[in-house]
């Protein structure tokens, strides 16, 4: 007789049930599967619990990493981009997460942490940009004294899945320790460049007394984004209005005459960085897709020289 389980820990090929037993994986799962369970899977298990299979995933939050993809969580509702006040700041970064949020099918919401240690108008700068550049929720939160908490714990819903993302040292674990009480380690940061050390080393399933659960996930310093182009597009919307008044419908806002895009550019109403930005993301998309396409050929080239061979027996 077999059960199901979600998956609560993940790391190096051990797992951890929400029952609380460890699981291992079965020799057929571990040969034929695409993937294998991540923090969120819910998973079928035999007697012993070995897990046998994984039910199909509502959603999954991937990153590129290398020549493949990693999954980061699996049926997320949302994506909590953590990022502290200060010298961590990065519209950029916040793009790539909005990148992953996208193509992965579930809801962002950005979260400054630390703002008791900002210069408030720092935090109003940050906060003004953010909200430029994303209809995205914009939460400003600090752990130590409470500030934005509530507003945010009011914001999810009681099923809702969201997994926690940011740099090491942007508070995720005393943002999660505040939120609901999980009592994680935190760790100090470097004051030159608001960086910090890994505190969470893997991925873990908490909830929260609010009916809600977190995904924790170990500081990124690599936000690589996979093939989809549109989640690129997507997050530029500013951009594809612009775009409207461009002479060419395939436009690439590059070096064309009458480019709404660099006229905008050029009259400041559009800041270069958020267009090169948008450059950059295009061509990382473009050669992960290259990628991914000469594996597929790979693999089926493998294919039939196999089946030419079984033909030939």
């Amino acid at each position: 007789m077999s059960e199901i389980f979600r998956v609560i820990f993940a790391s190096r090929e051990i797992y951890t049930l929400e029952n609380g037993e460890r699981a291992v994986l079965s020799g057929k799962l571990r040969l034929e599967a695409e993937s294998l369970p991540a923090v969120g899977d819910m998973v079928r298990c035999s007697e012993g619990f070995v897990i046998e299979s994984i039910e199909p995933r509502r959603t999954e939050l991937k990153r590129a990493v290398g020549a493949g993809m990693q999954i980061l969580a699996a049926n997320a509702t949302h994506l909590m981009i953590v990022m502290a006040l200060g010298a961590g700041f990065s519209l950029r970064r916040v793009e790539r997460f909005m990148v992953l949020a996208r193509s992965a099918g579930i809801k962002p919401v950005i979260v400054l942490t630390k703002c008791d240690l900002a210069n408030p108008v720092d935090a109003a700068v940050a906060e003004s940009e953010l909200r430029e550049i994303s209809d995205a929720p914009v939460f400003v939160t600090s752990a130590f004294t409470g500030e934005g908490i509530a507003e945010l714990a009011g914001y999810f819903s009681p099923d809702d899945i969201i997994c926690l993302s940011g740099l090491s040292g942007a508070g995720k674990s005393s943002l999660l320790n505040a939120l609901c009480g999980a009592e994680l380690k935190t760790s100090s940061v470097r004051e030159h460049d608001g960086k910090g050390k890994h505190t969470t080393t893997a991925r873990h399933f908490i909830r929260s007394s609010g009916g809600f659960s977190f995904i924790d996930t170990p500081g990124l310093r690599e936000v690589g984004i996979g093939s989809d182009t549109e989640a690129v597009e997507d997050v530029f919307p500013d951009i594809s209005e612009l775009a409207e008044g461009c002479r060419f419908s395939d436009c690439t806002h590059t070096d064309e005459p009458d480019c709404a895009v660099l006229r905008a550019v050029a009259g400041g109403r559009l800041d270069g960085e958020r267009l090169n930005s948008l450059h950059r993301l295009r061509r990382e998309a473009a050669a992960r897709n290259d990628t991914e396409r000469k594996k597929k050929d790979k693999k089926l080239s493998k294919l039939v020289k196999q089946a030419v061979r079984m033909k030939k027996i």
